[in-house]
């Protein structure tokens, strides 16, 4: 009636054309998406403890054993000592 192609079915054409349909549709992808953006997330988190400080400490006496700041001797006892704890 009156040109604006209107079909009568009460509910208009949402989203992908298909009333009520379309729009549940739609809701359903949207959820979707969000769940796999958490996921995503979640799963790029810190996983927990791990040995940042002793890596790091060991990377510093090999450094310092490296430059002649310690002797051979020292630089053993002290890996051994980072190595056991």
């Amino acid at each position: 009636m009156w040109g604006c192609n209107y079909s009568g079915t009460g509910y208009g054409h949402w989203f992908f054309g298909g009333g009520m349909i379309g729009f549940a549709t739609m809701i359903l992808i949207v959820i979707i998406v969000a769940v796999l953006i958490f996921k995503l997330i979640k799963s790029n988190q810190y996983k927990g403890p791990r040995n940042f400080d002793k890596d790091d400490s060991l990377m510093i006496l090999k450094m310092k054993f490296a430059k002649g700041e310690i002797s051979e001797q020292e630089y053993q006892s002290k890996k051994e000592i980072l190595s056991t704890h």
